[in-house]
This record gives structure tokens, sequence and C-alpha cells, in this order.
């Protein structure tokens, strides 16, 4: 596979992973929190799409404004949904007709959660690390997750484990990774796999056979 850089609306800096055979659907990652090192150079992002691309879909991660080539300043998470909606829009354009599936990490996981509030729509949504709390620890409130979403959850996450967020959104799909807390230690290939596979199934794609003994569930 490929990786090729991408200008979104001549101001987002984003980079699209272009898979080996013909795409069959477009995915669009999004990064955790800025202020605290997010960028879509996260290690873990980047993993979820090498993954995403290696099941057979584009994968386009970007930056929010203010972060890296990206113009713009933080806006504490406002207008960073308007930044995900532009994504979005490329991602369309990239590929019309195709199914569109969305990922995030963290912060990047709680804008998905609200763009799809504010009326958007997407083919399939597989989310990492959705923080019950802030990183001050205090509980924050978030946006509603649709029943049925798939969520990968580390069961150490100091921002809320998955035991936590099992009882918080008891319709949700959460996979539990042990072991490991918010940042998933040296798994990020794991949870990879583990969303790729997920947003492939949700598709109606042909899902890889891995093969590998796993302690996820």
């Amino acid at each position: 596979m490929r990786e090729e850089p991408r200008r979104i609306a001549g101001r987002l800096e984003a980079t699209l992973r272009i898979p080996d055979r013909p795409p069959t659907g477009i995915a669009v990652v999004s990064h955790p929190l800025p202020t605290h090192g997010g960028t879509m150079r996260n290690p873990l992002v980047a993993a979820v799409a090498r993954a995403i691309a290696g099941v057979g879909l584009y994968a386009m991660r970007f930056n929010f404004r203010g972060v890296g080539e990206s113009a713009g300043t933080w806006t504490g998470g406002v207008a960073e949904t308007d930044d995900l909606d532009l994504a979005i829009s490329e991602a369309r354009a990239i590929a019309p007709g195709l199914p569109l599936a969305l990922s995030g990490f963290s912060f990047g996981a709680v804008t998905t959660l609200r763009w799809l509030a504010r009326g958007g729509h997407a083919d399939a949504v597989a989310l990492v690390g959705v923080p019950l709390r802030s990183v001050a620890f205090l509980p924050q409130e978030l946006p509603p997750v649709p029943d049925g979403t798939f969520i990968v959850a580390a069961a150490l996450d100091q921002f809320g484990t998955a035991d936590e967020l099992r009882a918080a959104y008891p319709r949700a799909r959460i996979v539990a990774v042990p072991g490991v807390d918010h940042f998933f230690g040296r798994r990020h290939n794991e949870v990879g796999a583990l969303v790729a596979d997920q947003l492939a199934t949700d598709l109606g794609l042909e899902v890889p056979h891995r093969g590998e003994e796993t302690d996820i569930k």
C-alpha cells in the first residue's frame, strides 16, 4: 500500500493511505487531544489507518486546526467538529458512491460522536478509547453513543475502563484489551486490527483470517 499527502479545503493537513487492491470504501480516522500532543501521526492512529487499508479501504488521517500544518487555532473541541465535517466531505469526494467509515481515538472518538449527534451519518463506526473523564480526571459529558457503536476499550484506562464504558453504554459493542491503560501500550497493531476487521464486517466486506490467539474480549 502507499500513502500520499492531501490538503483539505486548502487548510487541513491530511494523508491518504491507499490499499493495494481496488478500494471498497473509505475511512476517516481522527486523532487524540491536540493540547496533549495528539496529531494524525499518533502511533495508534497510524496503526488503525494501516489496518484499515489492509482490509481494502482508503484510510484518511488529518490534523485538526492548529495542529501540524493545519491552519487555525484550537477551540476546545467546538469548531473541531467542523474540521471533521470537512474531512468527511473530502473523503466522499475521493470515493464517491463508496461506503463511509469513521474511527477516532480519545478526543477523536468524542469528536466523531459529536459529528454523529448533529445529524451526520456513516455506514460503519469503530471508536477507540472513549474517555468518560477529562484530562483532570473529572467526569465529562459526552455526546450520545448510538446503539451498536463498536468501541475498543482499555481494561485499565485511567479515563474510563472497559467495565465503566459497558456500564455507561450497555447497548454499545465494547471489546476490552486487558493489561493496558488509555494509550494501549505495545498493542497498537492489535487495536488497529480490531477496528479494521469490525469496519469490514459492518460494511459486509471480507475479513482476513488472522489466526493468532488473543486475550481480547
